[in-house]
């Protein structure tokens, strides 16, 4: 199993990274709130990470912190929730939110994440209560400078386009939501700002 990975940024984008270690490139998937911590490309990288093997499929997938993987590890145990799903969530909220709506049974909250319905936020409740690790709090933000918005660019658009897609959302649901999208920063804002977009309520 591969728990953790050093080396250099290679590729970086809202739901993968590629990461070179030592002319090796492992392709990395990963939730928004971890795409928000990384550095520039090129710059060098750490990151712990979840094998998964299946027999058609020899995945990885990372996060900035033990609590995004424990959190990981945790939603898959639970039936219904797969690798995909548990991104989503990770990309929705920190863990400490996630766990603070489990602990409270906040259905709405837990709703507001793309793919879960209200039946699969009550077996969440159910399974997860006082199942969860005690997280530390809110993931930190990136470290990259701020700078001012701009309109979102076609390429930008595209990131965003594949990243909604890989999140969940259906095709219309995302084409709708882009066409709304005004003045963004960073493909890492685009993103915040469409899962808003998209969220009910």
């Amino acid at each position: 199993m591969i728990a953790r990975l050093r080396g250099i940024l290679a590729e970086k984008h809202p739901d993968w990274i590629l990461v070179d270690v030592a002319g090796v490139g492992y392709r990395v998937f990963i939730p928004l709130s971890t795409y928000e911590t990384l550095p520039l490309e090129g710059e060098a990288v750490q990151i712990v990470t979840v094998t998964v093997v299946r027999e058609d499929a020899f995945h990885l997938y990372g996060f900035a912190s033990k609590d995004e993987r424990e959190l990981f590890l945790s939603l898959n145990q639970v039936t219904g929730i797969g690798a995909k799903l548990a991104l989503a969530t990770l990309s929705a909220m920190s863990p400490a939110t996630f766990a603070d709506a489990i602990n409270r049974a906040d259905l709405t909250t837990l709703c507001r994440i793309s793919g879960i319905g209200r039946r699969l936020a009550q077996r969440l409740a159910v399974e997860l209560k006082d199942r969860l690790p005690n997280f530390g709090g809110v993931m930190p933000s990136s470290s990259q400078e701020s700078v001012a918005p701009i309109p979102a660019s076609a390429t930008m658009r595209e990131e965003l386009f594949s990243a909604l897609l890989n999140l969940g959302y259906k095709k219309p649901q995302v084409e709708q939501v882009l066409s709304r999208l005004g003045e963004v920063s960073n493909i890492s804002e685009g993103l915040r700002t469409a899962l808003r977009l998209l969220s009910p309520g």
